[in-house]
This record gives C-alpha cells, sequence and structure tokens, in this order.
C-alpha cells in the first residue's frame, strides 16, 4: 500500500496515510467524495514504532440518502447512534442505487449476507400488482409481508433505543415491477443491508481487538482462528472461503468433492409445491437429503429446507463440545430438474494448529486506547501508554489492529513497506491510488514508490522502477453520445528499467506489475523469467518421503534421510526426475537449466537453504525458497504482437523498456483510447483496466479460484495475447461479470466510465 525508504542520515521516517495515498487501505466514499480515514506512526532508527508517533482518525459524515456513516479499519459502517460518550455502528453490507437491480422468480431464493434470504410467491393477489416477500435468516422466518408494485420494503433487527438515526433498517429494496407470464418475476433494486451485529466503541476506553472468528496468515497459508487467549492461539488451515455469489449446482446423485477428503452427495430433491394464492400465506419450502464423507466414511446425513444454513461441527479447541464449525454452506433454490445449489460453501481442516505464543506471530492486538470527540462526530485511536513503543525486528513484519495492516523492515534496514494484512477470497479489488480530474482533465502518474499496490516496487533491493502516465480528456468533440472520454494516444507510455540485486549476483526487472529475472539484454532483446516464489529464512518448509513440497510447473522435491544424517533431494517435474542431490544443515540446494540456449545449464531455477534435519521423524526442514519459471519471455525491440496495439521499444543499451500506444499513420485516424461511463476498457493486454467516475483509481483484482494449487503463495497474472502467447500467463477470466471488456486495439470505441478513472490489474491469488 505504501512505501519508504530509510536513508542512514534520518533518524525516523513518517508515514501519514489518507484515503487519497492508500484508497484500499482506507475507505473513501466516492458518491459523496468523503475521505476522512488517516492512519499516522512513524518509524525510528532503531525498528521502533514510537508510542506516540501512532494514531488513527476516523469521522461520520453522511451519505447521499442522508444515512449517517463512518469508515471504520477501512470498511463503510451505518452510525446506528452517536453521542460524546459512545459510537454504534453497524456494518454497510450491501449499498446499491436505483440502476443496481435483482430479479426474484416465483418460489425463488435471493441469497443475501449473513445468513438471510428473500423469497418471492403468491405474485399478482387480490390487489393486483403484489407479491409476497418471506424474509430468513438461516432458514428461520423474519418477517413476511404483501408488498405493492413500487413500494418500499423495510426490515428492522437492530434494536437501539434512543437512537438518533432516523432509519436503521437493517434491509431495504423497492419493488421496480412485477412481470407476469409463464414465469412470474419480482424486479427489485436500491437494495441496502447492513449487519445486525452492531459494534459499541465507548470513549477513553481501553481497546482491544479479538482474533476469534477472524483470518490470519502462518507461514503464507489462510488459517481461521477458533479461539485465542493470552498463552497462545487455536487455528485451522482455512481450505474454502465462497461468497453468496459463487454458487455450486448439484443433480440428484452428484458428488461435489471437497479438499481433505470431504465429499457432499445429493440423494433426493424435493422442489417446493406449487400452490395457488394461499389467502393463509402459508409457503411450502422445497428440500434435500445430502450425505457427507471423508475418505469415502460417512460422517453425516441431513435434509434440509431451501434458505437453510447447514453446519458440520466437530469439539476443535478440547472444551468437549462440538461447538466448532468445520464446514458449512447455505442452501438455496431447488429446481423442478431435480438439481439443487448451494453457495457460501465454507472448510476448514479438522486438524487444528495450536501456535502456543500468541507473541511470535507478531500482532498487536493489545494496548490502544479510543477517544470520542467533536460532540460524538470524530473517533480515533492511540496507544494506551505513550513510553512503550512497539519494536520488531529486521526483515519481520508486524501485524496491527484486529491484523488490519502490517508493517515491515527489510533486512537492510533502509525500507519500509505498508501492506494490507486481510486474507483475501473470491474477488476483490485492490485500490493502488486515487486522482480527481479538474475541468474534465487529470493527468495520471503513477511509479513503484508511490503505488506499490499496482507496479511492483522490489522491498529487499529498496528499488521500484515502473512508471505508468497517461492523461485524461472529455474536451473533444465525439462523434458518439455516450463516449465523451478518451486517452490521447500521445499521453500514454508504460516504462520500467533493469536493476541490479543488493548483492550485485543478478539482474532484476519489474515487467507489468510483477517481477522478473534478466536472462539476458542487449539494444534489441531482453530475455526474463518471472519469479514465482521469493521468500525468506523465516519461510521455513518441512518435508519427507510422504509429504513432498507441490511446486508450480509440475516440480515436486522429495526428501529423504540416510544414516549418515545426510538428506537425498530427488526433483521431480511431470512424474520424471531430472535431478537430485545431497546435503547436509546448512547447504545450499541449487536447480539450473539453459535458459539463453548457450548450452550450458548455468542459469538458476530453484534454490533454497537447508535449514535443520530430523533424523528420528526422517524429516528436513529448508527456507529461503525461490524459484523463477523455467519459461523465458523475449521482449523485442519495435514488437507490435506482444502487447496488440502497442509498440514495444528497447532504449539505453538494452536496459529501459518503454510502451506506448502504436501510432496509425492515417492523419484521419488516432488511436486514442475511448472511455464510456460505467465500463471497463482493458489497457496492455489486459493486464490493467481503466474506468470512470469523478476520480482516478488504479487496483488489482485477486481471485483465489481456478488456480493451480501450491502449498505455498503465489500471485499469478492472467493475460490475453493476441498473437504471442506470453509465457507465465493465464487467460483472462471468462466467468467475470464486472462488466469488463476484452482488451481490444485502442482505436475501437467501447468501455466505460464510471466517474471515476479505474486500473485493474488482474492477478490471481493463491493458497
Amino acid at each position: 500500500m505504501a512505501v519508504k525508504e530509510m536513508p542512514s542520515s534520518l533518524d525516523v521516517v513518517n508515514f501519514n496515510l489518507t484515503s487519497m495515498k492508500c484508497p484500499d487501505l482506507l475507505f473513501y466514499d466516492l458518491t459523496t467524495d468523503s475521505r476522512l480515514e488517516s492512519l499516522n506512526f512513524s518509524i525510528n532508527n532503531e525498528c521502533q514504532i514510537p508510542a506516540t508517533s501512532f494514531e488513527y482518525t476516523t469521522s461520520i459524515y453522511t451519505g447521499n440518502d442522508n444515512i449517517s456513516r463512518i469508515s471504520w479499519l477501512g470498511q463503510s459502517y451505518c452510525v446506528v447512534d452517536n453521542n460524546k460518550e459512545n459510537i454504534h455502528i453497524a456494518r454497510l453490507l450491501i449499498d446499491e442505487d436505483m440502476d443496481d437491480t435483482y430479479f426474484i422468480g416465483d418460489r425463488r431464493i435471493l441469497t443475501l449476507p449473513e445468513g438471510f434470504a428473500i423469497t418471492a410467491f403468491n405474485f399478482f393477489g387480490n390487489d393486483g400488482y403484489d407479491v409476497d416477500f418471506l424474509l430468513t435468516q438461516n432458514g428461520k422466518e423474519k418477517d413476511r409481508r404483501t408488498i405493492k408494485e413500487g413500494e418500499l420494503y423495510k426490515y428492522n433487527i437492530v434494536d437501539i433505543n434512543s437512537s438518533n438515526q432516523i432509519e436503521n433498517c437493517t434491509l431495504r429494496f423497492y419493488l421496480e415491477t412485477l412481470f407476469a407470464g409463464m414465469y412470474s418475476l419480482a424486479k427489485i433494486n436500491s437494495t441496502r443491508m447492513i449487519s445486525s451485529n452492531v459494534l459499541v466503541i465507548n470513549n477513553n476506553e481501553s481497546f482491544s481487538f479479538m482474533l476469534d472468528r477472524s483470518k490470519i496468515s502462518w507461514f503464507g497459508q489462510p488459517y481461521y482462528v477458533i479461539d485465542h487467549d493470552s498463552t497462545g492461539l487455536t487455528a485451522a488451515r482455512l481450505l474454502i472461503d465462497d461468497s453468496i455469489d459463487h454458487c455450486h449446482r448439484l443433480k440428484k446423485g452428484d458428488t461435489l468433492f471437497l479438499p481433505d477428503g470431504f465429499a457432499i452427495t445429493i440423494l433426493e430433491t424435493y422442489p417446493p409445491i406449487t400452490t395457488r394464492r394461499s389467502p393463509t400465506k402459508r409457503f411450502n419450502y422445497g428440500n434435500f437429503s445430502f450425505l457427507l464423507t471423508q475418505y469415502g466414511n460417512e460422517i453425516d446425513s441431513r435434509t434440509v429446507n431451501s434458505s437453510e444454513c447447514y453446519e458440520y461441527r466437530l469439539d476443535l479447541n478440547g472444551n468437549g463440545k462440538n461447538d466448532n464449525w468445520v464446514l458449512k454452506f447455505n442452501a438455496g433454490d431447488i429446481f423442478s430438474d431435480d438439481s439443487i445449489a448451494i453457495n457460501s460453501l465454507k472448510l476448514i481442516s479438522p486438524n487444528v494448529l495450536r501456535i502456543e505464543n500468541v507473541n511470535e506471530m507478531n500482532i498487536v492486538h493489545e494496548g490502544y486506547k479510543t477517544n470520542i470527540e467533536n460532540d460524538g462526530m470524530t473517533l480515533t485511536v492511540v496507544r494506551d501508554n505513550n513510553t512503550k513503543n512497539i519494536p520488531f525486528s529486521r526483515d519481520e513484519t508486524v501485524s496491527f489492529m484486529d491484523n488490519w495492516f502490517s508493517v515491515r523492515v527489510n533486512s537492510a534496514s533502509d525500507a519500509v513497506a505498508v501492506s494490507s494484512a486481510v486474507i483475501i477470497s473470491d474477488t476483490y479489488e485492490l485500490v493502488g491510488a486515487v486522482e480527481y480530474p479538474y475541468s474534465g482533465y487529470a493527468d495520471v502518474n503513477l511509479t513503484s514508490k508511490e503505488n506499490p499496490a499496482i507496479l511492483y516496487y522490489d522491498l529487499e533491493n529498496a528499488q521500484g522502477h515502473e512508471t505508468l502516465n497517461f492523461s485524461i480528456n472529455n474536451n473533444y468533440y465525439s462523434p458518439y453520445n455516450d463516449v465523451p472520454y478518451k486517452i490521447p494516444e500521445d499521453s500514454f507510455v508504460y516504462t520500467t528499467r533493469i536493476y541490479p540485486t543488493r548483492d550485485h549476483n543478478a539482474l532484476k526487472i519489474a515487467w507489468l506489475g510483477e517481477p522478473y529475472m534478466v536472462i539476458e539484454h542487449n539494444s534489441s532483446t531482453v530475455i526474463i523469467n518471472k519469479f514465482l516464489i521469493d521468500e525468506r529464512w523465516n519461510d521455513c518448509y518441512q518435508l519427507s518421503m510422504d509429504n513432498p513440497l507441490n511446486l508450480p510447473y509440475g516440480f515436486n522435491l522429495i526428501a529423504s534421510i540416510n544414516n549418515s544424517n545426510i538428506v537425498w533431494f530427488s526433483l521431480i517435474k511431470d512424474g520424471l526426475e531430472v535431478y537430485n542431490t545431497t546435503a547436509g544443515d546448512g547447504d545450499l540446494f541449487q536447480y539450473k537449466e539453459d535458459l539463453n540456449s548457450n548450452g550450458i545449464n548455468d542459469n538458476l531455477v530453484l534454490s533454497f537453504n537447508v535449514k535443520s534435519l530430523n533424523k528420528s521423524k526422517g524429516s528436513v526442514v529448508i527456507n529461503s525458497l525461490g524459484m523463477i519459471s523455467p519459461e523465458s519471455l523475449m521482449i523485442s525491440d519495435g514488437d507490435v504482437h506482444m502487447l496488440a496495439g502497442y509498440i514495444i521499444n528497447i532504449n539505453n543499451a538494452g536496459s529501459t523498456i518503454e510502451v506506448r500506444i502504436k501510432e496509425n499513420y492515417d492523419e484521419h485516424i488516432h488511436n486514442d483510447i475511448i472511455l464510456k461511463e460505467d465500463n471497463l476498457i482493458g489497457i496492455l493486454n489486459n493486464t490493467f483496466f481503466i474506468r470512470i467516475n469523478g476520480a482516478v483509481e488504479v487496483v488489482k483484482l485477486l481471485n483465489t479460484t481456478d488456480t493451480q494449487q501450491y502449498e505455498h503463495e503465489l500471485i499469478k497474472r492472467r493475460v490475453n495475447s493476441i498473437k504471442t502467447k506470453m509465457p507465465d500467463i493465464m487467460k483472462n477470466d471468462t466467468n467475470r461479470t464486472d462488466g469488463t471488456t476484452p482488451d481490444v486495439p485502442p482505436d475501437v470505441p467501447g468501455f466505460g466510465l464510471f466517474m471515476c478513472i479505474m486500473i485493474l490489474l488482474i492477478v490471481r491469488k493463491m493458497f
């Protein structure tokens, strides 16, 4: 999110983070231009955060709907009540306007967060254009009523006495239109939903952030915290974390196979019975029965109604009660073709991890104090002891405030990075920069150092050399009424350059937001290979004959120990051994290939340190794992095919790469990038996306699905290339539903605007 370099001459480095500078860490509301969150702290030359420098501030503001809102830890909340002594807030789960619509069919279910669901039935009753809505939570009825076309539905579960807020309904939407025919439909819009869980923040109170039921990262893996106390915590590996939008549709007899040997088999389906309008408003739910197995053994069987929430529970914390969920999902629609839908599927491993000393995780969840100021309108969080600084070691990451953000100083103590510590599931837009246009014009000038969420900054080597510059202009005549914005072709330029590693043993380069190793370079060609794994000394793996390490590109690493305390390593690729060697404690493993076609295997592909051996267990611990792709990417001077619609230039004796929009030499044709409101345009082979909505946003789109599975964390970029297939690249997501348009030569009009300009780097985050 932010980086700072620390010259030896400085005693302290100050971080003053705002919604404009770090829009993905700190929330900003485009509709009201509210940017009221800030986070300030310093790091001194003793690698400490002085307690007096730490301050988080946020303020209440009024939305366009006249509802009081507040940003809290980068998320949008509704203010249920506030005064000088406390603030009651509830998470804003859905916040849509009249253009955002849903269609609900007769006896069909619209699934909502927190186990809520809406079912529509009894269309077109005695009063004409009306319909019955049934609201349930985890299958239990909460509300039912008849709504006429054009009416507003409201439901309130939040009960705050003496609330000074006029409207704090948990759920509200407008019934826009009813459609009659073979299938009746209800069209609703302007859906808004706030959480039924209210957070109360008191003035001048010591504040601790609880890790229970939160997500953490442990050695690069996502974990779900079951419980924690002063002695440590109990956590389980998070295997599946689907959202309500991720649906699995299964037919009778189908089996859904899940990690850790779990499987769901559908046994019977019973669709809802269609009846005439009932004066008693009774509703017949459909249901289905299923079998849950693990490694082929039955562990549960159940019959559930549509809209119910199923949970399989075990005793994971040793309290003698089966009160910890292992697998859960929401039951959705049941169809007449013997198929059913389930969503919000979540699964954790039943094999828990006990971390005895929570301090080893470097999560500072205690020692905060709240202050409510400005007549209950402003909230600040500071450290409760101004004499107790927060220390951390070099090359160590420390997380703060509910694991919301983390700070890391590199091993040389000359650069610091602040990043989001939140585990991302499903699809998530990581906002990297914001720029506001004035009088219809904006200059976007991005750099690795100022915008590390979109362009790559090498923290360990304190180097960042990517830039992306372009202008936005609406002061021109357009033959299209709905395309008033453009990016002039001569304003667009992307640059990057080669730099040495700190030890000068290798050359690196950032290419389209990701790190690469430079294999060869000259004035006409640059050959690079992408870094797949680049870990530090404290990233460890335990290997044995029965526990190999799965690596990208079909590689597997197997280890076994002989009687002489020597470990034998075998590297397998696609089932065939490609390399083997022996090593002892402290040795360096290196596997090389010929990547520049010189006939010599002199290019390092895989390396790691042998940290320790355990002969009794037959296992070995390795660390500092590094791996580059065995497939090279060749970038040529003057190439116009790799990035369709662009030309690549290699400058400065092969040390700098520049990409511009390819000129059209017909004076009557310009390759300006045409933009429309409320849509996305792909640039640089869909590596980035742009959209307009009153400000310039730069984001990455993180996704955890449809990725190659390894045991460690990687990020995969997915790009379309029209004529030349780019190594290491996965195709663009064909399942996207966010209005993106495929990357095309920029003289083709299309793609849009939405009152801000967004650049989306599509990546895949996997675990």
